[in-house]
């Protein structure tokens, strides 16, 4: 059911990002054809920034609701691109999502352990999930998400997301650092 849960949450990110790019001049379009899947991305003026093991990256936010804007999870995206070459392909996607917008506003969040997306009943207040994807730059397709070794922080304020520190884990184990500062 977990590994559902994640393959459903990279499948949507990949439709979210193939319609922005395939109807890169209407962007009605691409708003149109998430709209069928419950999901409402926003692009964003805001420039985030992350770096992963001290490697700085800059990209613009993304926010996406999945379903109601009260209730629905609510995430924010932040991807990337050295590159729109197949052959040379080299990007970073740092993804947060959280129980709802409203609750994206705690002080203080805590890394969800079980992996990139939240559980899908009775999901804890003030939890988060963090997912780290991309290929180059060490990250060879892999996903990295919290687990029960992960640490560092996450807070916001105003409107801003901030991680310090937070450790992510792919399947076998390797670790990567997120530091992060992602406007909404």
């Amino acid at each position: 059911m977990k590994n559902l849960i994640i393959t459903t949450a990279i499948l949507i990110a990949g439709i979210i990002n193939s319609c922005k790019k395939a109807n890169n001049d209407n962007g009605n379009e691409a708003q149109t054809e998430t709209a069928k899947y419950g999901i409402e991305v926003n692009d964003s003026q805001k420039t985030g920034s992350f770096s992963i093991d001290e490697k700085n990256y800059s990209a613009p936010v993304e926010t996406q609701y999945f379903g109601d804007h009260e209730k629905g999870n609510f995430s924010l995206l932040c991807q990337h691109n050295e590159s729109d070459d197949p052959e040379n392909a080299n990007h970073q996607l740092l993804q947060l999502i959280f129980l709802n917008e409203k609750d994206a506003q705690n002080a203080t969040l805590k890394i969800y352990e079980g992996g990139s997306s939240l559980p899908m009943t009775d999901p804890e207040p003030g939890i988060v999930a963090v997912s780290l994807s991309g290929v180059g730059n060490g990250l060879d397709k892999s996903e990295f998400t919290g687990s029960t070794k992960s640490t560092g922080t996450i807070s916001v304020k105003n409107r801003i997301a901030t991680l310090k520190d937070v450790v992510l884990f792919n399947a076998e184990g390797a670790k990567k650092v997120i530091n992060a500062a992602l406007p909404f």
